[in-house]
């Protein structure tokens, strides 16, 4: 360590080291160990004559060769640039991280309970609880949830989502072809989510839709209930009970008639089962003029509500639905008492519907028990509709699809003039092959509609 002091001389009066007076003008040197050794040298060669005694000046040079190591002149001494601390480089992101983002960002743009839960299931579940035990042990969930893989296989960042680990999460679903190409369709647009939010490199979901391909999805005739299978099912409600311990020696069962109204209504709507228990009263209006009833299926993009005229004998019974067997009920709904969330009354009710297709008893025409539920009403509306004659358009408004591309993917093959179009040129090119004999003018007529079988898949 060095210090600066003076070094009394004559004719000042102090002792010659005496380092408690500073104010006269003796010389100044610098005393102390540097670098093991000890020094005792003069300013006056390292600073300018008239400085030479400033003290506090020469305190500044005996700290400038500490840090110097020797003793130099301060013009000599260039300390080395102070360094700049790196900027810390951003966490990298994970998978959890993202998918949490993905869910907060479709929550802020407005999704729907559905969409939410179906992205959830997708990305972000990976553990549910046993309904039976709602406070019990947490089960395993869906485990083809993105954030349920990567755990189950040690991944934590995006960057190790690559197309082979995304090939293998695909893997798992063991869903049908059109479940797998819309969820795959949800993946795509997560990837492309990161991308936009700067977690992945530019190009790389695009880099990702390329390697995933498409799906090809089987295309298969939409099954519905015809006639016949529709009066089925409508007498076995009147057989049909949600008490049946208690209804055996009641004829007031309540349950059927509950059933009976909502599968009215959706036969006769087309509204999913969803839109239908959860119907407000407000919903089903009346005009006077005409005494037509009529329910409010949708809205359009511009706000106007389409409605959707309903039989006579279909509005009494939603005027007259009974409570439940409970004896709950609600002055704004027909079948839902707007306590709970809507997919517990969804499945409620698609529970009952299992038993009701029980009773009714319906088969495939080999003999096979037909697959029913509850969409099929939808289902049967609209081909019902179609077969009737009315126009493709129409019954895409109704049914409050987004584009009538959707309509005639799932119920084209059911338009009859469509058909009749398709065997008339099938006929013609066999008159321009030579393969039939041109008929007279006056007996040609067009080719019969041939009805097509009824799958028995959705």
């Amino acid at each position: 360590m060095l210090n600066a002091q003076r070094r009394h001389r004559p004719p000042c009066k102090k002792s010659e080291w005496d380092p408690g007076y500073t104010k006269c003008t003796c010389p100044i040197v610098i005393r102390g160990t540097l670098n093991g050794s000890h020094i005792t040298i003069s300013t006056a060669k390292y600073l300018p004559p008239e400085k030479a005694r400033d003290l506090e000046l020469a305190r500044g040079l005996a700290i400038t060769w500490e840090r110097a190591g020797k003793p130099v002149r301060l013009e000599e001494y260039a300390p080395a640039p102070a360094a700049v601390p790196e900027p810390e480089a951003p966490p990298l992101p994970t998978v959890e991280m993202a998918v949490n983002a993905y869910m907060e960002d479709a929550r802020d743009r407005g999704n729907g309970e559905a969409s939410l839960y179906k992205k959830a299931t997708i990305f972000q579940r990976t553990e549910i609880i046993n309904p039976r035990h709602r406070s019990g042990p947490k089960l395993p969930a869906d485990t083809t949830s993105l954030l349920w893989f990567c755990r189950a296989k040690g991944i934590r960042f995006l960057s190790e989502l690559t197309l082979a680990v995304l090939c293998e999460w695909r893997a798992t679903w063991k869903v049908n072809s059109l479940v797998r190409a819309k969820r795959q369709g949800l993946v795509i647009g997560f990837l492309w989510f990161c991308e936009r939010r700067g977690w992945f490199d530019r190009n790389y979901a695009a880099d990702m839709t390329a390697g995933l391909g498409r799906i090809e999805v089987k295309a298969t005739q939409t099954g519905y209930f015809p006639p016949n299978e529709y009066r089925a099912i409508i007498d076995a409600t009147y057989a049909y009970s949600d008490r049946p311990s208690v209804d055996k020696h009641n004829s007031m069962t309540l349950g059927g008639e509950r059933i009976r109204a909502l599968s009215e209504l959706m036969r006769w709507t087309g509204l999913r089962i969803r839109d239908a228990v959860t119907l407000e009263r407000s919903r089903l209006s009346h005009d006077p003029r005409t005494g037509m009833w009529s329910v409010i299926v949708c809205q359009k993009k511009t706000g106007d509500p389409v409605y959707c005229p309903i039989p006579p004998d279909v509005a009494p019974l939603l005027l007259n639905v009974p409570a439940s067997q409970k004896g709950n009920a609600n002055e704004t709904y027909f079948f839902w008492t707007g306590q709970g969330i809507a997919k517990t009354i969804v499945s409620n009710w698609e529970r009952s519907y299992a038993k009701l297709f029980k009773i009714a008893g319906l088969n495939n025409p080999d003999g096979t028990p037909k697959r029913c539920h509850p969409h099929m009403f939808r289902d049967t509306f609209a081909v019902e509709s179609l077969l009737s004659g009315m126009r493709l358009e129409e019954v895409s408004t109704i049914l409050g699809h987004s584009s009538v591309r959707i309509t005639e993917r799932h119920y084209m093959p059911w338009v009859r003039a469509r058909q009749t179009s398709l065997n008339q040129a099938v006929m013609d090119s066999w008159l321009r092959q030579g393969k039939v004999k041109p008929p007279s003018s006056a007996g040609r007529k067009r080719a019969p509609v041939i009805p097509m079988p009824v799958a028995s898949g959705e």
